[in-house]
């Protein structure tokens, strides 16, 4: 089975390809380090990051010594926005099917549909794997 191209739904999905690949890489494969939500903006803004430089940045990035991409999905005009469970561990699955957006895993759950996703800030990073 392979993964659905998930920047299908992405608003600036060319930028987005070029750096990450075509298709990109399924979003389980990048941690989801933050989710901000804002209701006054009535926006979720989802972080991500990885080790490792992608397709279209490889030769630029490694001239710049990163090791790491890290990039967010602006989701706005957010409506139906629903929790069900927040937990410690990680989220399992990410899902982006048109402008339904779900996060699921280990006593988690959280849907919403947004109006526009769009992709900011894909950016370059010199990482350490030490915590």
């Amino acid at each position: 089975m392979t993964d659905p191209d998930w920047s299908a739904g992405v608003s600036n999905s060319v930028t987005l390809r070029e750096v990450l690949g075509t298709p990109p890489p399924p979003l389980t494969d990048y941690d989801l380090v933050s989710v901000h939500v804002d209701e006054r903006e009535a926006s979720v803004t989802l972080g991500f990051f990885a080790f490792g430089v992608p397709v279209g940045a490889a030769a630029l990035w490694q001239a710049r010594g990163h090791n790491a991409v890290e990039f967010f999905l602006v989701c706005t005009r957010v409506t139906d926005f629903a929790v069900d469970g927040w937990s410690g561990e990680p989220v399992t699955a990410i899902t982006l099917d048109g402008g339904s957006v779900g996060l699921t895993g280990p006593g988690k759950r959280v849907l919403f549909e947004a109006g526009e996703i769009r992709a900011e800030a894909l950016v370059g990073r010199l990482a350490d794997r030490a915590l």
